[in-house]
């Protein structure tokens, strides 16, 4: 859920909409300079039980970021003595209210480069274990064990107005702040146009890629009833900023229209002299013309507020792909290549609009809800999630076998997106399926090796 950082290049006045005009445009990337950034969020738990990792003491999650920044030459970020995040760099490790560690990687230019960046900070957290205590990181959509009540807040002032904030809008709102995670893909556009482009087809292809990578069926150490209970968990968080948003990017739609709905989305806070000034019944269009307690708008309030916009794809300084659950660590690749292969390679841009092009935004939108509780095994007009999902996929490989980007063993990128036709297309079973059998089948409900399981 990001961590603000405010500096003064970015205090620039708005004194009108019209400043915010072109505000998007500024920063499309020329062709050939696209990169791909990642989010991976991770719960800690103690490796005996499985229970959630408090934010606070010996073996919290505060001393783990102490450690990380002393051995590996992070940079803390404190608020109000307490560590809340670290920097390397274009590198940030930050917590989730419910102290849910995510690595926000540098942007790079290949998925060779994403699997170092991640195999790199398993090393780190994994390091860091053998000082601190009996951890382990754990992979999942949802928190496997822990409940509401027994998950530590995070000592942030954002999210502390964030709870109180979300609390009247959605009945699960705390649920999804503190018990989920997920693994995000950031990519680049090269023009408006492109952009609304990779944002229409993003949207039609985010209920398919949430069924593949479905992988939160385990809840307070009983089956769900759901294959992803995070994406119906998002569902019951704030309709006004959660859920796909076709209608802001048809096919004569602009960055205008992106702007104008979230101008017009109520804003929650922004920042004065380090300190957060609560909104009430406050959108950012009245921000500008009104200002708020003797305040008016900056850049950096108009940035902030985009970081609480949630729908499934948004716009920032890139485009950010949203709607998948945390998966196991090997399966994490493939996240990002799926979405490359289709999205950086224009023919296979086209094949994947090509392939959905039939159906319609109510389609998509009956198939984001029916995903949450059948996965592949959902249909949209009659035909199989898994069928076209196995097509995407193929789509995907030859847009990266085009790309032809090489690791050191003259390997295309397209190797990563392996486990997830061999363990999930081939099988017809998501993540979720297989954690839940092995839940109620060998491992007969046994935590340590659920843990076993889902540890990085």
């Amino acid at each position: 859920m990001s961590t603000f950082l405010q500096t003064e290049p970015l205090m620039k006045p708005i004194e009108s909409t019209e400043d915010l005009h072109g505000y998007f445009q500024m920063f499309a990337k020329p062709a050939g300079e696209e990169r791909v950034g990642i989010e991976c969020e991770l719960f800690g738990v103690h490796s005996e039980t499985g229970e959630a990792l408090p934010y606070s003491g010996l073996v919290g999650i505060e001393r783990v970021l102490d450690e990380l920044a002393y051995e590996f030459g992070y940079e803390p970020i404190r608020e109000q003595d307490h560590t809340i995040a670290l920097q390397k760099g274009n590198t940030f490790i930050s917590l989730e209210p419910g102290g849910q560690v995510e690595l926000s990687a540098e942007p790079v230019t290949s998925i060779h480069r994403v699997r170092e960046q991640l195999d790199e900070f398993f090393f780190q957290l994994k390091t860091i274990s053998h000082f601190v205590g009996s951890i382990a990181w754990i992979t999942s959509g949802i928190h496997p064990f822990s409940s509401l009540r027994n998950i530590e807040w995070v000592p942030k002032r954002r999210y502390q107005i964030m709870a109180r904030y979300l609390s009247h809008r959605g009945k699960q709102a705390h649920d999804m702040m503190k018990r989920t995670a997920t693994n995000q893909v950031n990519l680049d556009y090269l023009s408006e146009e492109d952009a609304i482009r990779k944002m229409r087809i993003s949207l039609a292809i985010t209920p398919i890629a949430a069924a593949m990578f479905a992988n939160s069926s385990i809840s307070l150490a009983k089956p769900s009833g759901y294959l992803s209970e995070r994406l119906h968990i998002w569902r019951h968080t704030d309709p006004a900023r959660c859920g796909l948003i076709f209608k802001l990017i048809c096919e004569h739609c602009s960055f205008q229209d992106y702007l104008n709905y979230v101008l017009d989305v109520p804003m929650m806070f922004f920042v004065r002299d380090g300190k957060w000034v609560v909104t009430r019944q406050l959108t950012f269009r009245k921000f500008i013309e009104r200002g708020y307690q003797g305040f008016h708008p900056a850049q950096s309030d108009f940035e902030l507020h985009l970081s609480t916009i949630f729908t499934e794809a948004r716009f920032k300084q890139y485009m950010e792909i949203r709607g998948m659950d945390g998966q196991r660590s090997h399966l994490i690749p493939a996240i990002s290549a799926f979405w490359k292969g289709i999205l950086y390679d224009s023919e296979a841009e086209r094949s994947a609009t090509r392939a959905l092009g039939r159906f319609r935004e109510a389609d998509f939108q009956k198939l984001h809800r029916m995903v949450e509780r059948l996965g592949l095994k959902a249909k949209i007009r009659g035909q199989r999630v898994l069928d076209l999902a196995r097509e995407l996929v193929r789509i995907s490989e030859k847009g990266l076998v085009r790309e032809h980007v090489l690791n050191r063993e003259g390997q295309d990128e397209s190797i990563y997106l392996g486990p997830l036709k061999e363990e999930i297309l081939k099988t017809g079973k998501t993540p979720a399926e297989q954690a839940l059998e092995l839940w109620t089948g060998p491992i007969k409900r046994n935590r340590r090796a659920l843990i076993d399981y889902l540890k990085i």
